[in-house]
């Protein structure tokens, strides 16, 4: 047991913790929107996420569909040759992509520089990304930044070790920033 107004002060700060997010999503939305719409169409688009097991998997199968034309890649920021997990596997083939053969690939500089444009999971990634490896924030975007639905989160949640519903819903998230990239190229 804590101290006392502990539960309270928890309670508070669940309840606080995504109002940024919410409060400047339209304004991030018009700058992604705005940013995307100036740039030529991307040849190559890089999709970045932490461990590229569930996230960046699946986003690349989906703009990969979306785009034929345009080289659709992803990378994570650790462990190569993971396979993606079993709930990523069943909710993408639900859609319909065969996510089975995919294996992570770490992040390294080759893969970012052949990029026209990133696309990372959220803002720590793109910060990453544009101060590690010199990347210009025009080439970044933050895909929650294009969902058109308000959420609690600019971040795409990380649905690895969570259960099959927070797989669907991130996916869910996925495909609707998606459908908002592609037309904007």
């Amino acid at each position: 047991m804590g101290p006392p107004g502990s539960g309270l002060i928890s309670r508070v700060l669940r309840s606080i913790r995504g109002v940024p997010d919410r409060l400047f999503h339209r304004r991030r939305n018009a700058t992604a929107r705005d940013r995307l719409s100036r740039l030529p169409r991307p040849r190559t688009i890089l999709v970045v996420c932490y461990g590229n097991i569930c996230r960046s998997p699946y986003l690349e199968a989906v703009l990969t569909r979306l785009l034929p034309d345009v080289r659709v890649e992803s990378a994570g920021l650790v462990g190569p040759g993971r396979p993606v997990p079993p709930f990523a596997l069943s909710v993408g083939a639900q859609r319909g992509f065969d996510l089975s053969t995919f294996r992570s690939r770490t992040l390294v500089p080759a893969i970012v520089r052949r990029a026209d444009l990133i696309v990372t999971m959220d803002a720590y990634q793109a910060r990453h990304i544009a101060g590690y490896f010199g990347v210009h924030r025009n080439r970044i975007v933050v895909a929650g930044d294009m969902d058109p639905v308000t959420s609690p989160t600019r971040a795409i949640v990380d649905p690895w070790g969570q259960p099959r519903e927070v797989f669907v819903s991130s996916f869910e998230r996925l495909d609707r920033c998606a459908a908002t990239l592609v037309s904007l190229l």
